[in-house]
């Protein structure tokens, strides 16, 4: 022993260390390690070699020194190994009886030693792995035994950073036992706060990876979530180390997918709202530390982060469900969404006059309010619980009065728009003015797209035009409106578009406010003809907001992409040739949209009296009407079809200044037979399934909508020009008595088609 020492001191000159750095030379190292013996149990060479581990563990803690201890020559992690199988001869099954205090000490300096190896040096574990992984297994002994608690602690603390980062070592510990051993160990009553401490640490790095996660469900994690319990009312939140290491343990298996449904079938969110709702006299141990001791960026009490993980828990459509369903005893006092609600509008706690920290109280209970608020604002999407929301309105339009806070105001706009799912429901919000509320909160807010967005769909579903029969906009609302269908963003400016199709549809006055609004028209226009850029991306890092149930109210564009999801078979060249239009195109739901809102304005005869806007409506509606004819959807086509025939009847010239209308035209008609085709092929299949027949229902009503399509084109624009001669000779100068030929000589084309092209061709040839 006294020999040891001496050569330590010796050691420490400046022969051998850096006296800067603290940096040991290899050959300090190595005269050290060399006087590890291994192969003597007496108490002096035990305490001797306990003196070298510690010496050993001490030099480790400078970052140059694990290198060289490591990698020595005389291979101090070899001499390791084989001092364990000589102490302990026969396994570590007897390590409580046959363990003396002096080879305890020993082994909690080889563990303290091991753990400062391979701190934050993964390729000291690798090494240690590859060359004694059964090195391992002595570890994870010491952890189980019982008798020297010391041990356990360096033992814990060396698993902590053999395992941190480093898969195949928690692999290997998992399968060790070490993950049940360490929750037994955290939950075991008489465990030092020191054991505790490790205990945490190391659990926390070996539950880093969904492979040493399978072995724990509820029952573990509500033992663990005892323990934080105890540890929150003995310490508080705030520098409570083991509380905080817990909660990141128990955030990592809480986000495991296999373990999710397990524990929110068992009640997990009843004991994360507990944990919200005992946090108030967490907050009140921040008391005991100083002012100036306080980091104003850290959480004071658990609540902020149960509350986001709470968030993170329903922002999964498949969990929702476990927010509103009653817990297992049917307690109605255990109803999440009831607790949640409360948690909400609850007022802010009241701090005694010259309380140095309820500002930072307050702040703690804000986080918690607004994880909240955004959590049931996500709820607002299912079905099965508008009705217990739309019992309290109030409370949800509160949300939206007298505040800056501009999360609020979006989980608020969510909400309402997911309340106003049917007439009575719309009838109640709209009690409370919601509409000029949320025009005016867009006026307040023009630049943050999260609260334009849901403003906009929540007023869509609160003018419904089966809702609010005569309902017209405020100046403020037209404004949003305005403003918004000129914003960089497709989301955006389909709700605008949204907004302006429902004005109509309640009130036919409305086309002509529209049109006298200021900028409205040409807004409209622009977006009809392309010339205003749209993303798909909201810029917002909000995204998580932009999450209205549009589905409760569907677009009509929904309903086509999924016909055209279903008929897919079709004409291969037919299909190469609109596969390559539709590759070669922007998104055109915006312009589809817009276009068929012009519609609207050609075809309302009170509206002539406005010359100018009308003038401008018609010169700028020839090309958004040929996009719409040339879209992949009949019911859209029949529409550009009749916006055509509505120019024509305005100004004839402009159509006809379009070179290529006459091919555009049979390009259109040449498609429309498809349906047909389509129809044909699928009623010689003979088939029960119930799917078939709403495929064969869905492509009849693309032969109808075809069919309107054929009549339009060849009844109002083929046959009205070739009634007049100059106009006739300009389509016999784009070949289209040989066109229509084509076209009439089709396969499948329907009798009605054949019949309509012969009365044109009769009349083109007389």
């Amino acid at each position: 022993m006294e020999e040891i020492q001496k050569l330590i001191n010796e050691l420490g000159g400046s022969q051998y260390k850096d006296k800067d750095t603290e940096h040991y030379s290899e050959e300090a190292v190595e005269l050290l390690i060399k006087k590890i013996d291994n192969k003597s149990k007496g108490k002096t060479v035990i305490e001797s070699n306990t003196l070298i581990y510690k010496t050993l563990a001490d030099w480790s803690k400078v970052e140059d020194n694990r290198e060289t201890i490591i990698r020595s020559p005389s291979n101090v992690i070899e001499k390791t190994f084989q001092l364990f199988e000589f102490l302990l001869p026969n396994g570590v099954e007897t390590l409580n009886t046959d363990t003396t205090v002096e080879q305890s000490e020993l082994f909690s300096m080889v563990c303290r030693l091991l753990g400062n190896l391979t701190y934050e040096n993964a390729p000291n574990r690798e090494f240690i792995f590859d060359k004694t992984p059964s090195i391992l297994k002595y570890i994870s002994s010491f952890v189980s035994q019982t008798k020297y608690q010391s041990l356990q602690r360096t033992s814990c603390a060396a698993i902590a950073n053999l395992s941190s980062e480093t898969d195949f070592i928690q692999l290997e510990f998992f399968k060790l036992g070490v993950v049940s051993i360490l929750i037994d160990l955290i939950c075991r009553e008489g465990t030092t706060d020191e054991v505790n401490q490790m205990a945490i640490k190391a659990f926390n790095n070996l539950v880093d990876n969904e492979n040493t996660q399978v072995d724990i469900h509820f029952k573990e994690i509500h033992r663990l979530l005892g323990q934080l319990k105890k540890s929150l009312n003995k310490e508080g939140y705030y520098e409570n180390s083991f509380a905080n290491d817990l909660v990141s343990s128990l955030s990592t298996l809480s986000l495991n997918k296999d373990l999710q449904k397990e524990i929110l079938k068992e009640g997990f969110l009843n004991d994360l709202i507990e944990l919200i709702e005992e946090s108030n006299v967490h907050r009140e141990m921040i008391n005991q530390f100083e002012d100036d001791d306080i980091e104003k960026d850290k959480d004071i009490s658990i609540a902020p982060s149960t509350s986001e993980l709470i968030f993170k828990l329903a922002d999964n459509d498949d969990y929702r469900q476990y927010f509103y369903n009653k817990e297992r005893d049917g307690n109605d006092a255990n109803n999440i969404l009831d607790r949640m609600i409360k948690i909400m509008t609850s007022p802010p706690p009241a701090y005694k006059d010259g309380d140095s920290k309820a500002q930072l109280k307050a702040l703690d209970v804000a986080k918690v309010k607004k994880n909240i608020t955004k959590t049931i604002a996500l709820c607002s999407l299912e079905d099965d619980v508008i009705d217990k929301f739309i019992k309290t309105p109030k409370i949800f339009v509160d949300l939206l009065v007298d505040t800056e806070d501009t999360e609020r105001i979006v989980n608020g706009e969510m909400i309402i728009g997911n309340l106003a799912r049917s007439e009575p429901n719309c009838r109640l919000l709209n009690s409370y003015n919601v509409i000029e509320l949320i025009a005016d909160i867009m006026k307040k807010f023009p630049n943050f797209q999260p609260i334009q967005h849901l403003g906009l769909s929540s007023i869509r579903n609160l003018t419904l035009p089966t809702i609010n029969k005569g309902f017209k906009p405020s100046s403020t609302l037209m404004e949003d409106v305005v403003f918004n269908s000129k914003v960089h963003n497709q989301v955006i400016q389909f709700a605008a578009l949204s907004l302006i199709k429902n004005f109509i549809g309640c009130d036919q006055s409305n086309l002509k406010l529209f049109l006298e609004f200021p900028n409205a028209l040409q807004s409209l226009l622009d977006l009809a003809n392309g010339r205003v850029p749209a993303s798909m991306d909201d810029e917002s890092d909000q995204q998580e907001q932009l999450q209205l149930d549009d589905a409760k109210i569907q677009e009509i564009e929904e309903k086509f992409e999924e016909k055209e999801k279903t008929i897919e078979k079709t004409d291969e060249k037919t299909d190469e040739k609109t596969n390559e239009k539709k590759q070669s195109k922007k998104d055109m739901r915006v312009i589809y949209e817009a276009t068929r809102l012009l519609l609207r304005f050609l075809d309302n005869s009170e509206l002539s009296n406005h010359q100018e806007k009308m003038k401008q409506l018609i010169e700028e509606s020839v090309e958004p009407f040929f996009s719409l004819l040339q879209s992949p959807f009949p019911i859209l086509q029949v529409e550009g079809a009749k916006g055509l025939v509505l120019l024509i009847k305005h100004d004839k010239q402009l159509f006809l200044s379009r070179p290529s209308w006459v091919k555009d035209l049979v390009e259109v008609l040449s498609l429309s037979i498809i349906p047909f085709q389509q129809l044909s092929r699928e009623q010689s299949t003979i088939t029960t399934d119930p799917n078939h027949q709403k495929l064969i229902a869905q492509i009849q009503s693309n032969c109808n909508f075809s069919t309107e399509l054929q009549n339009v084109i060849l009844s109002n624009i083929f046959y009205n020009f070739s009634l007049d001669e100059s106009i006739c000779k300009k389509m016999k100068d784009q070949n289209v008595i040989s066109e229509l030929k084509t076209l009439k000589s089709k396969q499948d084309a329907p009798q009605s088609l054949t019949n309509l092209i012969q009365k044109i061709l009769v009349q083109l040839t007389i």
